[in-house]
């Protein structure tokens, strides 16, 4: 017996990779990303083990948003992010009184006497909230989402030592590994319909009059797609301190998307203007440097004084100062300052993404798929291994456009003598630097299949996954992918096990 616990797996556990089958995708929902700028080709994989999971949050699970947004259509401009009065990266709320209406973010920076939320929303803060010392945290809504980093205390109750004043009617908590929203990959997404936007209304040039600070977009020969007209105007064509604007040529149905070319400009100064004559018109301003061809990542000061319906500003790469208190609606923003008291207004009516029928859409194909090389391991000495990537893992589609790429588990371990290592686990482990500090998610799919985000970002429209990855990895920045193994101990007999694995494309949802 003794010499049978210690016979060594004599081969290497390793994974075939199964037929790859091809489905068409249709990009609804597309994706820029610049993660995969690199110079240096990979050569090996460094894995390490996962660190153990201390959580000990106590709160229920927060699950999904799409359970409290059943109705939310994500391939529309704002999607989810158009449930929130204010969806940024980092929101500063410090100045002035309270921040009324909902909001999601990556942190929250907050002071003494700052109401941040409504009792009849949920809002969510996912990574950290920055208080002075002794500073009381009031946080109302119908709920709070906390993100799984954020030490959370029934006592109080507290949240990272703050005592919670003003509590909303339940907290929840993102748990293993999950992630209420996906904040990145919403960017990812929410910047690229901000370029699809200008894009498609390249051509759509108003003509311009400017009578004394009074500034007429004309917009009677731009022909509606889908009941909405897009145009695009000149940062300078705006109105400035004390101007006003009016929009003509959109009949009752019609809405407005309007971009503003912000090519040249650093900051953008939009104080004391009125909006007069479209004022019952819902607009989206769309803020991209057209020359650069990228997000515009320069300030906004907003400060419409009028309005009286719900407005959204689309700026996902900017820093959004808020000096409006009459602003109702909707701010997409990578920084959002607070300026003054705001209200708890309602919602942009989301429009759909414009298509631009001239541009061919290329047909996603996946290339080639990779092995998983699990080493050797001795019977009982270990329950964890993480593989090394094997050959290549590339795909073929659309520059700048997400593929979505699913993984299962076809055939379970299986030695040359028939014998099945059904009680191995298998998890797709995603490493994300994105937002500075790393952040670990696990997707089990011994029983299910897990998904991998990707957007081809070549020239030739092709992506090489295990390069890309490896150079995030080396490099500690944006998202990489490894595959673990565990259970290893209800393996009792020695032999070579392979299993197989099926690779598909998915269409982007």
């Amino acid at each position: 017996m003794l010499k049978k616990a210690l016979l060594i797996l004599s081969g290497l556990l390793a994974v075939a990779a199964g037929s790859a089958y091809y489905i068409d995708c249709s990009f609804q929902k597309t994706s820029v990303s610049n993660t995969y700028q690199y110079k240096k080709k990979s050569n090996t994989y460094q894995f390490q083990k996962l660190a153990d999971d201390t959580s000990s949050s106590t709160l229920p699970a927060a699950g999904s948003w799409q359970s409290d947004f059943p109705d939310i259509n994500n391939s529309n401009v704002l999607g989810i992010a158009g449930k929130f009065n204010y969806f940024a990266k980092n929101i500063d709320s410090t100045a002035n009184n309270s921040l009324n209406g909902n909001f999601t973010t990556q942190n929250l920076t907050t002071g003494a006497w700052i109401i941040n939320g409504t009792n009849s929303k949920i809002s969510y803060i996912q990574q950290e909230i920055n208080a002075g010392d002794g500073v009381q945290l009031e946080l109302p809504g119908k709920k709070v989402v906390l993100g799984q980093s954020l030490l959370f205390s029934g006592t109080g109750p507290t949240i990272g030592g703050h005592v919670v004043k003003t509590v909303p009617n339940s907290f929840t908590q993102d748990s293993n590994g999950l992630q209420y929203i996906d904040i990145n990959e919403e960017f990812n997404r929410l910047m690229n319909n901000s370029k699809v936007i200008a894009d498609n209304s390249s051509s759509n040039v108003p003509t311009v009059t400017n009578q004394y600070g009074k500034v007429t977009f004309d917009a009677s020969n731009i022909a509606a797609q889908d009941n909405v007209k897009y145009l695009i105007v000149k940062s300078s064509d705006m109105p400035g301190d004390w101007g006003q604007l009016d929009i003509k040529g959109i009949s009752d149905q019609q809405r407005v998307v309007l971009t503003i070319d912000t090519s040249g400009v650093n900051n953008i100064i939009l104080r004391y203007s009125e909006i007069n004559g479209t004022e019952n018109k819902n607009i989206l301003f769309n803020f991209y440097n057209v020359t650069d061809n990228s997000n515009y990542s320069g300030t906004i000061d907003w400060n419409k004084t009028t309005g009286n319906v719900a407005d959204a500003i689309l700026a996902p790469k900017a820093t959004v100062n808020l000096f409006s208190e009459s602003f109702k609606g909707n701010i997409v923003a990578l920084n959002f300052n607070k300026k003054n008291t705001t209200h708890d207004s309602g919602y942009y009516p989301d429009v759909s993404l414009p298509s631009n029928t001239t541009i061919p859409v290329i047909t996603p194909k996946l290339i080639s798929v990779p092995d998983v090389d699990f080493g050797s391991h001795k019977i009982n000495s270990e329950t964890s291994l993480i593989g090394r990537w094997e050959g290549n893992l590339q795909v073929s589609g659309e520059k700048g456009k997400e593929i979505k790429i699913n993984v299962e588990l076809a055939k379970q371990f299986t030695s040359q003598n028939d014998s099945l290592a059904n009680g191995v686990n298998w998890q797709l482990v995603k490493s994300d630097y994105s937002s500075g500090s790393l952040l670990k998610v696990s997707q089990d799919f011994t029983s299910t299949s897990a998904s991998i985000n990707y957007w081809v970002w070549k020239d030739d429209n092709t992506g090489d996954l295990l390069s890309d990855w490896n150079y995030n990895k080396e490099n500690k920045q944006y998202g990489f992918y490894d595959m673990q193994i565990s259970n290893l101990d209800t393996v009792t007999d020695a032999g070579n096990y392979t299993a197989t694995l099926k690779w598909t494309l998915v269409d982007s949802p």
